[in-house]
């Protein structure tokens, strides 16, 4: 039986010149570069994925922090409102004398009349504890050490890889690697200006192998915006300097603008509430959302408020108060910062997806599912189209070996069955 005739030169050399001048807008599949970019989104994603799985779920967990905290301590954060709250002066030095060693880092308000103050305080060894005191009566509900919290451990897994700074340098080089590997994916995606809507096709009676595909090709598509945007904000916290000077270059200004200072730090404060009555009346229509205690000497006594414009949940609007006179030192509203700082400070409320409410918030858990999901699905496809076949031919028991005498007979019969 005649064989199947070998492609001629002229037709090779045509093919050849077809694929030369195919365009990736056109023709993807027929250019090198296509070959490039999987070979760099592949490894990439094979070296990486695990810790991005990770971080991912971690991120999921932790969307809903602040309400996860109250979780944490389920029925000590709960309160009976009353028409009218307690000073906030009043409510710091009823828990200041509970706890005597502590120093005070932060007040935070959740906007919930039924939710429990929480102020933030500093033990003596340098632990971060989480007071939640009833603002109604100034009973201390309860106080939790959050340097031994399993939330904490979670958060700090997602921030830090339990590893302090460096951990979150590596985290933030691993982040920029994502945003290679799902930019080259998008481009992997695309089937050229014909055929791009093949990709937004996902098929429900396929095959798992292809059904496999689909997820993979399709989850990449959806979600990377949420995805690079992710990637880049969680890259800041790792290299926050960085992004300052960056910043700063693009937008030709400021991307920092350092807090003010105070002359005489030692001098005894005035009450709390009359600072908060000049720091709301410094920024009308805010409300008060924390108070940050002064860490260093020198430094002024920090009001963040929000506003109802304010993409953050607990706002991006911060007055500083002189605490010896209750005097207001400056205040920075969102709306008047320079680009750069305004840059910066989108980088929390994006990275948390708190910038549209609750919808964005619940968005991002899905994105945090991605990264392993798409880890998943490429180890599935990786089985299917390469390792499993390698795995069959490990697995074929070895050709036996033919006697001298044998190979001729066969050499023989094969010479009749050609006659």
């Amino acid at each position: 039986m005649a064989g199947e005739q070998p492609m001629s030169t002229d037709r090779l050399d045509s093919l050849n010149q077809k694929r030369a001048n195919a365009t990736f807008w056109a023709a993807p599949r027929k250019t090198r570069a296509r070959w490039w970019f999987w070979q760099i989104h592949f490894w990439t994603g094979l070296i990486a994925g695990l810790l991005w799985t990770v971080v991912g779920l971690t991120g999921s967990l932790l969307v809903f922090i602040p309400e996860l905290r109250r979780v944490e301590v389920y029925g000590w954060t709960k309160v009976a409102p009353m028409s009218r709250t307690l000073p906030i002066q009043e409510t710091v030095d009823r828990l200041l004398a509970e706890r005597p060693g502590d120093k005070m880092f932060s007040i935070y308000w959740d906007f919930k009349p039924n939710w429990a103050l929480n102020l933030r305080t500093v033990a003596p060894n340098g632990d971060r504890i989480h007071n939640f005191v009833d603002q109604y009566r100034g009973t201390v509900l309860a106080s939790v050490n959050y340097n031994h919290s399993r939330l904490q451990w979670f958060y700090d897994l997602h921030d830090t890889l339990l590893s302090g700074e460096n951990g979150r340098r590596v985290n933030a080089w691993f982040a920029f690697a994502l945003v290679l590997a799902s930019s080259l994916g998008l481009l992997l995606w695309w089937r050229g200006v014909k055929q791009w809507k093949l990709g937004l096709e996902y098929r429900l009676k396929a095959r798992w192998k292809r059904q496999n595909w689909d997820i993979h090709n399709l989850g990449g598509f959806i979600f990377y915006i949420p995805l690079l945007l992710l990637s880049i904000t969680g890259a800041y916290y790792g290299y926050q300097q960085a992004f300052a000077s960056l910043f700063s270059a693009v937008t030709r200004g400021p991307a920092v603008v350092a807090p003010p200072k105070i002359s005489r730090a030692k001098a005894p404060w005035r009450s709390l509430d009359e600072m908060a009555e000049n720091a709301l009346a410094a920024l009308p229509g805010s409300t008060l959302s924390m108070i940050n205690f002064p860490q260093k000497t020198g430094d002024a006594l920090s009001f963040r408020l929000k506003l109802p414009s304010d993409p953050h949940r607990i706002g991006l609007n911060w007055v500083y108060v002189d605490p010896v006179s209750a005097r207001v030192l400056r205040v920075d509203k969102l709306a008047d910062q320079p680009l750069g700082v305004k840059l910066m400070r989108w980088m929390t409320p994006i990275h948390y997806g708190t910038f549209g409410g609750y919808t964005t918030r619940v968005l991002w858990i899905f994105a945090g599912l991605m990264p392993g999901t798409l880890f998943a699905t490429s180890l599935l496809m990786w089985w299917n189209r390469s390792l499993s076949k390698k795995w069959r031919r490990r697995a074929m028991p070895p050709p036996q070996a033919v006697s001298t005498g044998e190979a001729a007979v066969l050499s023989v019969q094969r010479e009749d069955r050609a006659v």
